[in-house]
């Protein structure tokens, strides 16, 4: 009878087994949950996977507008031929193996835009413009809220090669690092139409009025009306932009090395611009002189104000909080601010167009070799460039050539560590944007000359018999009264210009700073070429000098050292 038990229970599939009345019924419940679980999970990951697909999103018409943002992005064509969809960026979840319910979660709240396309909140073009924003933020917060996993899925901080990177884009990197921010804080619109300035606004705009940072226009002083001698005077650099999307530059041809030998008299076709009453510039071997390029870039209408809000420009609070020079993250790609600029492009978080009439053949930007010494008594600074030609028309028909310079007395002016001479640059500036005075010229907010709380200027102009222009900008700009015993010298060698000035260190008097080697002080230059005026110049960023002061850790320092 045993025997036939058995070979009747062999007789039995696995499942008559598995449903038989059980002789250990824990063993076999704990199967069939298995099994179970298993097809269940099965059923809900290819279902979760299958509405997953960019298809099935867009058989909501309303999510063709977004995919077709995506589209123009880096995110969807590239050149290593990486593509995200969708749901790799609204529903996707860490790589980690127990990350299964967070997806689901994700397909939860990405189901609200079916609910929006239902209920008829979105469900045409217009709607969904109109709602962008609310849906923006919530996306952005709950991003915050996950430190960003959709991004670090493919971006990781300790992957990233920083020096093939941008200036700029390792200065971010490493400051979001060390302030322990996660990518959507800098990272909102990169894949679809942007709208983050709008949350700017909305919070109200960062005031530009902060304790390292010049006031806004709302609270600076009108200036005085421009004297005679004004006219004609190169206006002082601007701010440059941060570009979001730059047009290739158009770049001269590089300068040549300077010469080996001691600057000599000028050739027959050079233009001399030094005061007729004064000796040639003391002789210096230049060859034994470090040099430095700078690129000088078209700033356009971009003011000290637009450049310090942070709905205008997303480095703003980087500028105003940390300290940070313009110059440690642009200097590397000037060239592409001044070429957007120049072209007329938005440039900035608010896409802003900083040039409404974009000057026919102006070029984006000027690479210069610059070098400065000093001796005892005087300190010496260089320009050498080769101009572009841009037009036949002469804004200025006597001086082919401008080059100003203005630095301040040490720290005295407040921002200029920042960004140099350009806290003289507002926006209510004669030939800015919201120009209201024509007679306008720049200013220092605050400006106190007894405190030396003013930009010392100087200015080398090509026409002939020229004197220098030795003055100052404080509550406005004076284009004389210097007495620093100011040298300027030019010629123009073939196709490049040579520019050179020499100062004497102990200034003269008043609207004069004494440099002195106990002080670093904050410069910036501007060059008027081929007989430009007013704001259609090329401006350096920010930069420093100290006389003997070695300060490597300091990108935008220049040791000056003596010979």
């Amino acid at each position: 009878m045993a025997d036939e038990a058995q070979n009747a229970e062999g007789k039995e599939g696995f499942f008559e087994r598995l449903l038989r009345p059980p002789k250990c019924s824990m063993l076999r419940m704990i199967v069939i949950g298995v099994i179970g679980g298993i097809g269940i999970w099965g059923l809900l990951n290819t279902g979760v996977e299958w509405t997953n697909r960019t298809e099935f999103c867009l058989s909501c018409h309303t999510m063709q507008t977004p995919y077709e943002e995506l589209k123009k992005t880096v995110h969807y064509s590239n050149r290593t031929g990486t593509s995200v969809g969708c749901a790799d960026c609204h529903v996707a979840s860490s790589k980690e193996p127990f990350d299964y319910a967070r997806k689901l979660t994700q397909k939860v709240f990405a189901s609200k835009d079916v609910i929006g396309q239902i209920l008829g909140t979105i469900d045409t073009p217009e709607k969904f413009e109109a709602y962008r924003l609310t849906m923006a933020k919530r996306v952005w917060a709950h991003m915050k809220e996950t430190d960003s996993k959709e991004c670090r899925n493919c971006h990781k901080f300790d992957k990233m090669d920083t020096t093939k990177q941008k200036d700029r884009s390792a200065v971010k990197h490493e400051g979001a690092i060390q302030d322990g921010k996660t990518c959507i804080d800098c990272h909102k619109g990169i894949a679809h139409k942007p709208v983050h300035h709008l949350l700017e606004k909305e919070q109200g705009k960062v005031a530009a009025a902060q304790e390292s940072a010049p006031p806004t226009q709302a609270t600076a002083p009108a200036a005085a009306p421009a004297k005679a001698e004004d006219k004609g005077a190169a206006p002082a650099p601007a701010a440059p932009a941060t570009v979001a999307s730059a047009a290739p530059a158009v770049q001269p041809a590089a300068p040549e090395k300077p010469a080996a030998k001691t600057e000599a008299a000028p050739k027959a076709e050079a233009v001399s611009a030094a005061a007729p009453s004064a000796s040639a510039i003391t002789a210096l071997d230049w060859s034994k002189v470090p040099t430095r390029q700078i690129k000088v870039f078209y700033p356009g209408q971009a003011g000290l104000e637009w450049v310090m809000n942070k709905a205008d420009h997303s480095s703003a609070a980087d500028i105003i909080e940390k300290k940070r020079a313009c110059a440690k993250c642009h200097e590397g790609d000037a060239n592409e601010v001044g070429a957007a600029i120049v072209a007329g492009k938005p440039v900035g978080v608010s896409k802003t167009v900083m040039e409404p009439n974009p000057p026919a053949g102006k070029v984006g930007f000027i690479p210069v070799t610059f070098q400065t010494t000093h001796d005892d008594s005087k300190i010496y600074f260089r320009f050498e460039w080769v101009p572009p030609k841009n037009s036949d028309k002469k804004m200025d028909p006597k001086h082919e050539v401008k080059l100003t310079m203005m630095f301040d007395g040490g720290g005295t002016v407040e921002g200029s560590d920042q960004n140099g001479c350009w806290a003289t640059c507002h926006v209510d500036l004669r030939t800015m944007k919201e120009a209201k005075d024509d007679k306008k010229t720049k200013y220092i907010t605050g400006a106190d000359l007894a405190s030396g709380k003013f930009m010392d200027l100087i200015q080398y102009r090509s026409g002939k018999g020229e004197k220098p222009v030795d003055g100052w900008v404080d509550s406005e700009r004076h284009m004389t009264g210097g007495k620093s015993q100011l040298k300027a010298e030019g010629r123009k060698e073939g196709n490049k210009w040579v520019v050179t000035f020499e100062r004497a260190l102990a200034g003269g008097g008043k609207g004069d700073h004494v440099i002195t080697a106990d002080k670093v002080y904050n410069f910036g230059f501007a060059i008027h070429e081929d007989f430009t005026n007013a704001r259609f110049h090329y401006v350096s960023l920010g930069y420093q000098f100290g006389l003997d002061k070695p300060n490597p850790g300091v990108k935008n320092y220049i040791d000056v050292q003596k010979q």
